[in-house]
């Protein structure tokens, strides 16, 4: 039987939608294949929205990266802290643990509990600092987050820095449905009030006081994505909206943005230029400490006392910049990978939060761990100093930190997504102190009352009076 046109045409519009769908899908091959536009609209976009249903799906206040605990719900205080033998009976030096919103139930027992609370003796706890809201949810600094999210809801402080005094300074850090990620750097007291609070700079991560309540932080600007590097260093081709440029900020005693240091162009300045060729193209560099070389340094002929020293996660490296000029005077790369929290230790040696470097390549469990170097900056020698043994083979892939004793002999390490810290004797690498990131989060009503234990993955612990 012949058919008529009204089937032909019906075949027509049929084989025309299927070309329309068959050529959407190749063009969305292409399109993540090559990463060219819109790639980076649409994976940000999936990404911010999976984010933010996780989001809507969970209780509030998120513990952040957290699992349950194998420890008894009415005693995670007094199981925060535990000396060792090689320790002796108490703490040198008053210890700080910080975490994310909703800690520490068991010193304040509100709905944000402590955003840090001070150990010291025996591992009898101390001093508290209330957590406390940001004003109107962060500052005016200008973001991209997915639609519906609240930002008040999903700020939580990321590092935190002690003041002489007894504050806090507190880098705020958004979740992953936020970018860029920083919410803004302030002065806590311990009622949890902010003194001042900035997003000027888009200030993040570990921070210095020094001299005068001075602060030195990273900071970042958002460029245009496609960059040409000078000097035949090749592009730089972003498949984000912005590319991502750190800077050292440096604030006054009220929180003042009064100087701004390019990292590019400290690179771009100095000998170590080509190291950009083949760094991210989006973030090149991910500043994520700024600390001040110390009065003792020696072997380093161009160093001076108050130097910068900068860890650069993306480049894996760490690099030591003229306070002045900011021009990079030194340059180090190792075994190192992903590392955080770099400082001078004293002479040409500096010591470094390894995140990704170690690694055990055995047959039956080869895996990767964090580690804490020292590197000496003269010869390039490194040395492990934790972990020293296989059990504490810890990994922390994003976070981490360390902070140093006020004699500069002992080291706080604190192995974020493990959930753990541990001070460590810099000289045998003995463990001195552990400890963990344990809390009773039952208040929620989250948890049956008998599984109310959690261990954070995002604490961090440092000494309440930090070598400067």
């Amino acid at each position: 039987m012949a058919r008529g046109p009204g089937a032909l045409d019906k075949w027509a519009r049929r084989l025309f939608r299927l070309a329309v769908v068959a050529f959407a899908f190749g063009a969305g091959l292409y399109v993540a294949w090559a990463r060219v536009f819109p790639w980076g609209p649409v994976q940000a976009g999936v990404k911010t929205t999976v984010s933010a249903v996780m989001s809507w799906r969970e209780d509030r206040p998120r513990l952040g990266v957290w699992g349950y605990a194998d420890v008894p719900v009415d005693s995670v205080g007094a199981k925060r802290v535990r000396l060792t033998a090689e320790g002796g009976s108490e703490l040198r030096d008053p210890v700080v643990l910080v975490d994310v919103p909703g800690s520490f139930g068991d010193r304040c027992p509100g709905a944000l509990g402590c955003l840090a609370v001070e150990y010291e003796g025996r591992g009898q706890a101390g001093r508290t600092w209330l957590a406390a809201s940001l004003p109107n949810g962060g500052g005016s600094a200008p973001l991209e987050k997915a639609l519906g999210v609240v930002s008040a809801e999903l700020i939580k402080a990321h590092y935190a820095t002690p003041y002489p005094n007894g504050d806090l300074l507190v880098s705020f850090w958004y979740d992953a449905w936020h970018y860029p990620g920083a919410a803004g750097v302030g002065r806590v007291g311990q009622d949890g009030q902010l003194q001042w609070f900035t997003t000027e700079g888009y200030s993040h991560h570990e921070a210095h006081v020094g001299a005068g309540d001075t602060v030195w932080i990273a900071g970042l600007t958002l460029e245009e994505p496609n960059r040409r590097l000078p000097g035949g260093l090749g592009d730089w081709q972003c498949d984000r909206e912005h590319l991502t440029l750190d800077r050292v900020n440096v604030l006054d005693e009220n929180g003042a943005l009064v100087d701004s240091i390019s990292v590019l162009d400290a690179f771009l300045a100095s000998a170590w230029a080509p190291a950009l060729i083949h760094a991210d193209p989006c973030d090149p560099f991910h500043l994520n400490s700024v600390a001040l070389v110390g009065e003792d340094v020696s072997g380093l002929p161009d160093v001076r006392p108050g130097d910068l020293v900068l860890s650069l996660r993306n480049l894996h490296a760490f690099a030591v910049l003229d306070r002045e000029t900011g021009v990079v005077k030194r340059y180090a790369t190792g075994t190192f990978v992903r590392p955080h929290s770099a400082k001078h230790l004293g002479g040409s040696e500096f010591v470094l939060f390894d995140n990704k470097g170690g690694y055990a390549p055995l047959a039956s469990n080869p895996h990767w761990y964090s580690r804490v170097l020292v590197v000496d900056l003269a010869s390039g020698e490194e040395r492990v100093v934790f972990p020293r043994t296989a059990e504490r083979r810890w990994q922390s892939a994003q976070l981490g930190r360390i902070s140093l004793s006020p004699d500069r002999a002992r080291v706080l390490a604190s192995v974020s997504r493990a959930g753990r810290a541990v001070e460590v004797r810099i000289a045998d690498g003995a463990v001195l102190a552990e400890f963990d990131f344990v809390h009773d989060v039952r208040r929620f009503g989250r948890f049956p009352a008998d599984s109310g234990a959690v261990r954070s993955g995002e604490g961090a612990a440092f000494y309440a009076r930090e070598a400067r």
